[in-house]
């Protein structure tokens, strides 16, 4: 009887995990394509980051809360017997905004300089602009090492801390706000 209730705890736990996580796993960031490379005195990024929103991200959207996206870029030369020197860093912000009014989401990529933003009808749109890293210059103090082989890490995030004040303690307590890909790495091009 007792190993019984043991089996019935088990699977309510299993459940209850599954259940939190599936909220999370219908939607995410991911880093799909990515073409990074030296332009002068500059990193050129060109790639396509994968923007899923979840029911209650997407609910919040709707209903006009501005969202912003954060994506971490770190540029690395590769050493042979050291760990990689961190030569850069740089995090540029892009934001997405519904507007009720007109029916349509407005995308601000805010990088180099801030821009008006464009309006789009549907969210696949506006999600997609969003996530295209055409041409992104990212400027160099001193220019790349012909010789030396660079890679660049790069992440996507939603930020939390720019979602308006009420909302913040319930985006830092739910897993369905914490839309993030993780870490990856890309050899930059000769």
């Amino acid at each position: 009887m007792r190993d019984c209730a043991k089996i019935k705890w088990y699977r309510w736990t299993a459940a209850v995990l599954a259940l939190a996580g599936l909220g999370n796993a219908l939607a995410d960031f991911k880093v799909t394509e990515m073409q990074p490379r030296f332009v002068e005195r500059s990193l050129v990024l060109n790639g396509n980051l994968e923007l899923g929103l979840n029911a209650k991200v997407e609910e919040a959207l709707a209903k006009g809360i501005p969202l912003e996206v954060v994506i971490e870029v770190n540029l690395y030369r590769e050493r042979r017997f050291l760990w990689d020197r961190k030569i850069a860093d740089w995090t540029l912000h892009r934001r997405i905004q519904y507007h009720a009014l007109t029916g349509q989401y407005l995308v601000n990529t805010m990088e180099p300089e801030p821009e008006s933003g464009d309006s789009l009808l549907t969210l696949q749109e506006a999600l997609k602009q969003l996530g295209a890293l055409n041409g992104v210059a990212l400027k160099l103090e001193a220019p790349a090492a012909p010789d030396a082989a660079y890679s660049v890490d790069l992440r996507v995030s939603l930020d939390i801390e720019a979602l308006p004040t009420p909302l913040r303690p319930v985006a830092y307590t739910s897993f369905t706000w914490h839309l993030n890909s993780g870490w990856s790495t890309w050899k930059v091009a000769p």
